[in-house]
């Protein structure tokens, strides 16, 4: 074993070596490609009897280069797996004329598959599985492998489970088939009412947008409020990244207003890092309308601060986050304005008591500080520095 360890090869290496020489061992003792578990092990298979799935969900297969370059110098050591065309074709006869005649259709390995080609190989080692055989089972065969190597877009999971859902009739059956809960496939259903423009930032990586992002920004329905919240995160992102030319908008002047730059307490002290950092995500809380109200609110109720400050604050976020103070105006309580906008008003509020408290307290509440900044880093992106005081699980 010491042996081993001083060999000069990385671990990763090592492993390399370990899954090749199972490999060979396995196709030394199934020389004929016999059946194991309904899957027929097969060492190698030419490249021209394999074709790709044209029901697979990734569309754009990228990394295919690099994995090519792989391959030219150490081989392809996963195995893809496949299915007799005839297979196929009998369980989506509306893809036949897309299909060769004969050979085998890649379910796992389609970026294998390309790569392969790319890099000039002649084979590909194979499972090819007997056991495949109905719609149902071939769509989440290659759901499960795409999603089990993380290989799918939010877009392309997205597809995939409506594609699952058509076959297995509702959402919890797909969750349940692929091994998820049913707020994974709630959370990416969401991605269903972005709009044009935010399905545009979140393919291309757009700088400030997450996918935590966008299925917050797809719980907002009406199209100004939810491009409205994505303009705030943008900024916010802008901010992040260039601390010193990324510009603020500046609020409008009210009185006792504590400015998101300044401490909050009247001395108009600068804000410390991490402080502007908590404002940050509080704005984008108060945009998406996102988190757990009750929650906050019974931290809030324990953290004291004066209420015409903590009205100016929260007015300020709401005004920056399109919303507008008015919904904090008590007159409009009763009547017209819409409760989505009153449950931002009262996140506001809630996010502004918390606030001031931490920022005048510097944290020396600790049962309070732990409460607050588990829920900032429970609904939004904000991230703890060391210096913050570690939530509580």
């Amino acid at each position: 074993m010491a042996g081993a360890q001083n060999d000069g090869l990385s671990l990763a290496e090592r492993r390399k070596q370990l899954a090749a020489k199972r490999a060979q061992e396995e196709a030394a003792a199934n020389p004929q490609g016999a059946s194991v578990n309904g899957v027929n092990t097969t060492p190698e298979m030419p490249l021209h009897s394999l074709v790709h799935n044209p029901r697979n969900a990734r569309r754009n297969m990228e990394g295919v280069e690099g994995l090519a370059d792989t391959y030219e110098t150490t081989g392809v050591l996963q195995p893809c797996l496949v299915i007799p065309v005839e297979t196929f074709r009998a369980a989506f006869p509306e893809d036949a004329a897309e299909l060769p005649d004969a050979g085998y259709v890649v379910i796992g390995g389609n970026r294998r598959l390309a790569a392969a080609h790319q890099a000039g190989l002649a084979t590909l080692p194979v499972h090819v599985s007997t056991k495949l055989k109905t719609r149902e089972e071939i769509l989440v065969a290659a759901a499960t492998e795409n999603l089990a190597r993380e290989e799918l877009k939010p877009f392309e999971e997205l597809a995939t489970i409506e594609e699952l859902k058509t076959e297995l009739g509702t959402y919890d059956a797909v969750a349940k088939k692929l091994g998820k809960t049913g707020g994974w496939v709630s959370q990416r259903r969401r991605l269903h009412h972005l709009q044009p423009e935010l399905r545009q930032a979140l393919e291309t990586r757009a700088p400030g947008m997450t996918i935590e992002l966008a299925r917050d920004l797809g719980k907002i329905k009406d199209r100004d409020q939810q491009l409205k919240a994505w303009q705030v995160a943008e900024r916010a992102a802008d901010r992040s990244a260039n601390p010193v030319t990324g510009k603020q908008p500046k609020p409008k002047k009210v009185s006792k207003v504590p400015a998101q730059g300044g401490s909050g307490d009247g001395s108009g002290t600068p804000l410390e890092d991490t402080a502007k950092a908590r404002r940050e995500a509080c704005l984008l809380a108060v945009a998406t309308g996102a988190g757990d109200l009750a929650r906050l609110s019974i931290i809030a109720a324990q953290a004291p601060a004066a209420p015409d400050e903590a009205v100016a604050l929260a007015g300020q976020w709401l005004t920056e986050a399109a919303v507008g103070s008015s919904a904090l105006n008590m007159a409009t309580l009763s009547g017209g304005e819409g409760t989505d906008r009153q449950k931002q008003g009262a996140l506001a509020l809630a996010l502004a008591h918390c606030e001031l408290h931490l920022t005048r307290t510097s944290a020396t509440d600790s049962t309070h500080a732990r409460a607050y900044a588990d829920w900032l880093e429970t609904h939004t992106d904000h991230q703890p520095t060391d210096a913050e005081p570690a939530p509580t699980a």
